[in-house]
């Protein structure tokens, strides 16, 4: 992959761990329009010794060149990893209105997802079987509603909401607390490759940091700000699900939320929620009414259609990408293509691109 120079700093910027990321904003702010990282240490030197000390400089200043460059990008290429700059256009335009947006994304997977429809579903790791059922029935109800579920890596309803997903042909994106080389808990650490593989697993570190306790509240930021809304699904009075209501709340994004009876212990964080206006919500239509959506019926499919359709769900792809692997021609396939627009099957990504819109269609 060919990297520009401004994604080259941010990729570099990001490499440093201990770096703040102010400090990474500052020099990013400073650099662009340089010749070379190098140049910006050099003419960075008074900031960074004054604000971050002589030692973190010396160390930018040894590392600001191309062979360290090289090796940063070869060791994500071996494992496998793509890399989402701020400054790329697939970034998620919500995740960039947020207050600290991570300036690099290190990713697993369909990265199509991304410029799709949103919906975060988030609950208890220790949840009752009801609400392991609630999560599955509203994941696959917003699926077929043409969403993909974002969430994240823990047992409980995370893991209920990806596994609803990968049965639904993997329409979800995880979000790492953590680089990719640990990810916690290890008991999902197959749920999780499996969502690497059919869906899209997200991180703001390097694949070699290892996850620490306060990483998750930080990672539920990202949580909620790549979602158009938030589903609460279960949450003590005090929960770590919590925290991406409260996120959700600061940037603005609609928080839904289940109600429980008294004394339900994993449900006490959720009226409490309900209490200070969240909305509740007993149905997935609650959520398409507010959205001013109907719920979608399947729509069943012809025989080519079902082929542009399988053809599609391992990414968006060229017309003539298309018609290659179907063995036809252009003329066969454009008609097709503009019905399956208009029945909201498909989406137009740019020059003759098409990607699937969403998972509504029979099989």
């Amino acid at each position: 992959m060919n990297y520009t120079k401004e994604q080259l700093l941010l990729i570099w910027l990001d490499s440093f761990i201990g770096l703040e990321y102010k400090h990474k904003q500052t020099l990013y702010s400073m650099a662009k329009g340089s010749a070379e990282i190098k140049s910006l240490i050099e003419k960075a030197k008074e900031y960074i010794i004054t604000s971050i000390g002589e030692k973190t400089y010396n160390t930018l200043l040894s590392s600001a060149n191309n062979d360290y460059l090289k090796f940063l990008i070869e060791g994500y290429n071996r494992k496998g990893v793509k890399i989402v700059t701020i400054e790329d256009e697939i970034y998620p335009k919500l995740l960039k209105q947020i207050e600290i947006p991570p300036l690099v994304l290190y990713t697993k997977g369909d990265l199509s997802l991304l410029s799709q429809k949103l919906f975060s579903i988030v609950g208890s790791r220790k949840a009752l079987p009801i609400c392991k059922e609630i999560a599955k029935s509203y994941g696959k109800a917003l699926i077929d509603n043409g969403y993909i579920l974002v969430t994240g890596t823990a047992e409980g309803i995370d893991a209920t909401v990806l596994e609803t997903a990968l049965s639904l042909g993997g329409m979800a994106i995880s979000v790492v607390a953590g680089g990719f080389d640990s990810v916690y808990p290890a008991s999902n650490k197959a749920l999780i490759d499996k969502i690497s593989e059919k869906g899209l697993i997200i991180s703001e570190y390097p694949p070699e940091v290892k996850s620490m306790p306060y990483f998750f509240p930080i990672r539920n930021r990202i949580i909620a700000g790549l979602s158009k809304g938030t589903l609460i699904v279960s949450a003590k009075i005090k929960s770590g699900t919590l925290y991406t209501a409260e996120y959700a709340t600061i940037y603005g994004r609609d928080v839904f939320v289940i109600p429980y009876g008294i004394g339900i212990e994993c449900g006490a964080g959720c009226n409490d929620l309900i209490k200070r206006g969240a909305m509740l919500t007993d149905s997935p239509d609650d959520i398409f009414s507010f959205y001013g959506e109907d719920k979608m019926k399947k729509i069943s499919l012809t025989p080519i259609e079902k082929e542009i359709y399988d053809v599609l769900k391992s990414g968006e792809k060229h017309v003539e990408v298309i018609c290659s692997e179907l063995k036809k021609q252009v003329y066969e396939i454009s008609p097709i293509i503009s019905m399956m627009e208009i029945k909201g099957i498909i989406y137009k990504a740019g020059n003759n691109v098409f990607g699937l819109l969403q998972s509504k269609a029979e099989d």
